[in-house]
């Protein structure tokens, strides 16, 4: 099993970020606690959505506050009435939606640093080692690992004076990483020799483009395809999406395959950004509406031409590509600039505004739903049985086995782990084929198959799009 200690995992199993959120119930002793933030969550739940009174009616906040006042009085133990209140909004906030939370200030840091591919740590990828303990697989250039002297291929050994030769992957990424420029004594055993070497944890960036590769055929005249991968989108995004774009062309690219498959989102504006570099200035990229509706709706629009306005597109999207990810690829096919394959997206249509909540020195975080976005013409967008909303339906829908899906992570996921040392680097590679095994060439992906045979001939691919979208006109969301 391998294991990034520098950054978060998705889970392959849901697709979902895994999010490092506070257990109540780790010790025996809190199940009490546990039960009573429950009751909280769920009174004061009650107290949000329940009918209004006349204007003699106190506010909700008021009796809250009253009912913590008597648990912190009357419980049978002690309760920090705040971390109680704490815990119980964020159950009320999830309440509205599935995709608002509130997160306390130690949970807030965290949040806001997976949001921008930022976490506090050393900079290595672990992967299980046979004798024991963990072997280093990788070592991001310039990090605080780089700098203490650690490499490729040491074997872990101990860590702040702790034998560590039979620490699972989890234990040791849990105890390599830790507070901001504080230090932490690792012990590395290299070519037979042990070595005590001290890191300073700070803050490591991870590239959210974790793929970029360019596909050639064996018949020579035919020319290359290119990929790009993305992690989630992220501080730069765009800018990386750009080089990478660059690069891919002056290897001699014909066409790029943006692959956005188990793309959770993330920042609107980087979104925008990364449409933009594929339209002309002044096309809609996303409708954006408030609560009072059509009479909040705002536009947003290309600012300026982007650079890749003729090169051939397709994007791959799944039911891991959502929020952000569903901008882009429903804007660039709306306008008619890409083609859709792979199968039915999230269908998250709404954005979050990050809220600061200060509280003496500490500050939390309202991840609070405050808009709904809408496609320029809304092709091809499914409805669930209530009509609201869905995922996107691609163009090419292509079904995929969940044991193929659970191989396809794993295989992205070893891929953006052999590249984190040259992240901006392309890998040139063979024609994959999709009736293989699936592994880190591509071979076994069937989705990224059928792109790469549609940009083959560009003329066709640009009928197809406009055949889709041409069929697609009475299948628009109503505006």
């Amino acid at each position: 099993m391998t294991r990034v200690c520098c950054f978060p995992i998705d889970d392959p199993a849901t697709n979902d970020p895994i999010e490092d959120v506070k257990e109540i119930s780790m010790a025996s002793n809190t199940h009490r606690n546990t039960t009573t933030a429950l009751l909280v969550g769920a009174i004061l739940g009650l107290l949000c959505g329940w009918p209004q009174h006349p204007p003699a009616s106190e506010p909700a906040a008021v009796v809250a506050d009253r009912v913590i006042r008597v648990i912190e009085d009357r419980y049978v133990e002690a309760v920090d009435g705040q971390q109680l209140l704490r815990e119980g909004l964020d159950r009320v906030v999830q309440q509205l939606d599935r995709n608002s939370r509130f997160f306390p200030p130690a949970e807030a840091a965290r949040f806001e640093q997976e949001t921008g591919g930022i976490v506090f740590g050393i900079g290595i990828i672990l992967t299980a080692a046979t004798e024991g303990g963990a072997t280093v697989l990788a070592v991001i250039p310039g990090g605080p690992a780089d700098e203490s002297g650690i490499r490729t291929q040491d074997r872990i050994t101990g860590i702040d004076g702790d034998d560590c030769s039979d620490w699972t992957i989890e234990q040791l990424s849990m105890q390599i990483r830790g507070d901001l420029d504080s230090a932490v004594e690792i012990r590395v055993e290299r070519d037979g020799t042990e070595l005590d070497l001290s890191a300073t944890r700070g803050q490591v960036q991870v590239p959210s483009v974790t793929e970029i590769a360019l596909f050639r055929p064996t018949q020579q005249d035919a020319g290359g395809i290119g990929l790009i991968r993305l992690l989630q989108f992220q501080p730069d995004t765009a800018t990386e999406v750009r080089l990478a774009l660059e690069k891919l062309i002056a290897a001699g690219a014909e066409g790029v395959v943006l692959d956005l498959r188990n793309n959770g989102g993330g920042l609107f504006s980087e979104a925008i950004d990364v449409v933009s570099l594929f339209l002309v200035q002044g096309l809609t990229v996303v409708t954006t509406r408030g609560r009072s509706g059509p009479d909040s709706e705002k536009s947003v629009k290309v600012e300026q031409s982007g650079p890749f306005l003729e090169v051939p597109l397709v994007i791959l999207i799944d039911g891991g590509s959502a929020s952000a990810s569903e901008i882009v690829a429903s804007s660039l096919r709306d306008h008619r600039r890409a083609a859709l394959i792979g199968s039915l997206s999230f269908g998250k249509w709404s954005v979050q505004d990050l809220i600061p909540i200060r509280d003496g020195t500490e500050t939390s975080i309202l991840k609070l739903t405050t808009q709904s976005f809408h496609a320029p013409r809304g092709i091809r967008v499914s409805h669930d049985d209530n009509g609201h909303r869905s995922g996107l339906i691609p163009d090419l829908e292509l079904a995929t086995s969940p044991a193929v899906s659970l191989d396809l992570v794993r295989s992205w996921r070893g891929r953006s782990y052999e590249r984190i040392e040259q992240p901006g680097a392309i890998t040139l590679l063979e024609d994959p084929h999709p009736d293989q095994k699936v592994d880190l060439l591509g071979n076994g992906d069937t989705a990224l198959c059928a792109a790469i045979d549609r940009l083959r001939d560009p003329a066709a691919l640009r009928q197809w799009i406009a055949d889709g979208a041409q069929d697609a006109t009475d299948d628009q969301e109503p505006r």
